[in-house]
């Protein structure tokens, strides 16, 4: 049984493949679209082979040879969605036995409270999400050509290697004040630990019942943000956490909204030009350097608007038709993210390169 994992050189997809391979040597593939990103799977005794999903012929010619698919794989503009459909044609021509499909519970947009898989999703106007809501559209259609597939949608996955629920957290609650304060991060933090988000996508390869089904996969536990942020900031060993004020935030979020708009429009229109001066000019460097961190530590409004908002995704619909029983808390999960935090030096005050 072999299983093509798309996107195997970020996050969710490097953990699969490394859980997989551990289970069953030798019987995955791991898809990347650039080699620069293979250094973690790297040290594997894994099939890393080139698979940009925006390339039809490049998806088509390895799924002869595989059983299933883990699409993983995401990116900007059309990636999503025409990415895609062309590992979806491809399964489909290639007669692929299972396929799942990573989505996002992003696409519930504005929502708020309990939140089941017949609740329909929205548009939001927040690019990722809407073409995340496009891809699912696509999903059905292949569903009713006869695709044997399932789609996943995890909250918020938080682990080693994880960008943005826990290097971010870790680099930023190294600064003081710490900007969310528990008035405004009171909101409901949908964790589940990496570990099990590759155990809910196993089961989905695997039971009958999960085909043409979506499934929403959360962790054992509803905290708060602000009970995350904690969590993570006493097992870093870090002093206590002291928050700014409400009205600071507030405020300090809403004074770097033009300083966000004007690096992003720069770095838009003269990106070439601001990088040559980068590496030419020590001050400028600098500068730039500063510029970089104090829009990294300061808050933006649409996180406060996340931290503040009170909704959960129940496990029920995967517990029952996947036997889904997600086995990581939010102790023992910020335990071993914290243990991979010090091994990678992110304990330092920095954001270093990754080991391998």
């Amino acid at each position: 049984m072999k299983t093509l994992v798309t996107g195997a050189g970020g996050f969710v997809g490097g953990r699969l493949v490394e859980i997989l391979e551990a289970d069953r040597p030798g019987s995955t593939l791991a898809g990347i679209r650039r080699w620069s990103t293979a250094a973690r799977i790297g040290r594997l005794p894994v099939d890393i082979v080139q698979c940009d999903v925006m390339n039809p012929d490049q998806v088509a010619k390895h799924l002869p040879e595989v059983h299933q698919v883990v699409h993983c794989a995401t990116g900007p503009g059309d990636v999503n969605v025409e990415g895609t459909r062309n590992v979806l044609q491809a399964s489909l021509d290639a007669g692929v036995e299972r396929v799942v499909h990573i989505s996002t519970i992003a696409l519930y947009g504005d929502k708020v409270g309990e939140l089941t898989e017949d609740d329909a999703p929205e548009l939001s106007g927040v690019p990722y999400a809407d073409s995340k809501l496009r891809t699912e559209e696509v999903c059905r259609e292949f569903v009713d050509r006869g695709l044997a597939l399932s789609v996943v949608r995890p909250t918020i996955v938080y682990g080693p290697f994880s960008p943005n629920w826990t290097e971010e957290f870790a680099v930023r609650l190294q600064n003081r004040p710490w900007p969310f304060p528990r008035e405004l991060s009171s909101g409901t933090c949908n964790l589940v630990y990496v570990d099990d988000l590759v155990a809910a996508i196993r089961l989905a390869l695997t039971r009958p019942e999960a085909v043409g089904e979506v499934f929403n996969i959360n962790g054992p536990e509803y905290p708060t943000w602000f009970e995350y942020f904690l969590a993570l900031n006493r097992a870093m060993g870090l002093p206590p956490l002291e928050s700014k004020s409400s009205l600071g935030s507030q405020v300090a979020a809403w004074g770097m909204k033009p300083v966000r708009a004007g690096a992003k429009f720069a770095l838009a229109r003269f990106g070439d030009q601001i990088m040559n001066l980068y590496k030419s000019s020590e001050l400028a460097k600098k500068v730039m350097k500063g510029a970089e961190g104090a829009i990294r530590k300061s808050p933006t409004t649409g996180e406060f608007e996340l931290y503040s908002k009170v909704i959960s995704f129940p496990n029920t619909k995967a517990e029952q038709l996947l036997g889904y029983r997600p086995a990581v808390d939010m102790e023992a999960g910020v335990g071993r993210s914290v243990a991979w935090l010090k091994h990678s030096g992110f304990l330092d005050g920095g954001r270093p390169v990754r080991h391998a």
